[in-house]
C-alpha cells in the first residue's frame, strides 16, 4: 500500500476536521518518493529541447520531401500551342546557325556569299533552295570539279564536307537554317532527321565525291538552269 493511500485511511479513521485535513494534503504532496526501477527523471529542459528538435526536423522533412507528396506539382504551363511551335521553331535555327558557323562559313562566309570563283554562294543559289535532298547529298559525299551558280563558275578545289563529323540531326537543322537564311524563302520551310536519314540510305553505296553531271542527272529539275 502506497504512503499517501496510507495515510488518507488514517487520516479518515482518525475524524479530522477539514482545516487539518488540508494542511495534511499539502505535507502529503510535499513528500517525494523515491524512482521507481527502471524509471529515470530528466529535467524539463531537456524535455522541451527534445521537443523542439522534433518539430524543426518535422518542418525540414516536410519542405525538402514536398509535404510527402509522390510526385512533386509541375508549374503550370502558360505557353500557347504557337508559342511552344515558335520556340522550338526558333531553336532549331539557331542550332542550324550554329553549325554553319562551325563547319561552312570558313568557305561560304557568314552572309552565305561564298568566294568568288572558288566557293558558290548559299544567298539565292538554287542549289540550297530547290530540292533539299540536293544540298543534303552535298553535305553527305561532298562535291568536286566546276558548277555553275546563277551563272558563275565555282569549284576548282573539291568540297570536302562529307569529311565533317556530324550527326543527321545536325545535317537537318543545317540544312533548314542555310533554306531559310539571307533571304532564302526555300519550300518545304523544315528538314528533319528522318529526311537525311533516307538520303543516306538511298546512296549508301557510293564512296566518292560528287560531280556536277552525276547530280544535275538525278535533280534535273533543281539545277535546270546551270
Amino acid at each position: 500500500m502506497s504512503l499517501e493511500k496510507q495515510s488518507n485511511e488514517e487520516i479518515r479513521a482518525s475524524g479530522m476536521k477539514d482545516d487539518a485535513l488540508v494542511e495534511e494534503h499539502v505535507r502529503l504532496h510535499q513528500i517525494k518518493h523515491e524512482p521507481t526501477k527502471g524509471f529515470l527523471q530528466a529535467p524539463l529542459i531537456f524535455v522541451f529541447v527534445f521537443g523542439c528538435l522534433i518539430f524543426l526536423c518535422s518542418i525540414q522533412l516536410a519542405l525538402t520531401t514536398n509535404d510527402f507528396q509522390l510526385h512533386p506539382p509541375k508549374e503550370a504551363d502558360t505557353e500557347t500551342p504557337e508559342q511552344k511551335e515558335a520556340n522550338r521553331w526558333a531553336k532549331k535555327l539557331s542550332a542550324g546557325k550554329k553549325v554553319f558557323l562551325a563547319n561552312c562559313s570558313s568557305c561560304h562566309k557568314p552572309n552565305g556569299v561564298g568566294e568568288p570563283g572558288v566557293y558558290p554562294p548559299l544567298a539565292g543559289s538554287n542549289w540550297v533552295t530547290t530540292d533539299p535532298a540536293l544540298i543534303t547529298n552535298i553535305i553527305l559525299k561532298g562535291l568536286k570539279g566546276e558548277i555553275k551558280v546563277n551563272g558563275d563558275t565555282y569549284g576548282t578545289t573539291g568540297i570536302a564536307m562529307n569529311s565533317i563529323a556530324i550527326s543527321d540531326r545536325q545535317i537537318a537543322n543545317v540544312v533548314t537554317y542555310v533554306r531559310q537564311a539571307w533571304g532564302n524563302e526555300a519550300d518545304p520551310i523544315e528538314i528533319f532527321e528522318d529526311d537525311v536519314a533516307s538520303v543516306r540510305a538511298e546512296y549508301s553505296e557510293k564512296q566518292d565525291q560528287w560531280v556536277f553531271k552525276q547530280l544535275k542527272d538525278i535533280y534535273p529539275e533543281a539545277l535546270f538552269g546551270d
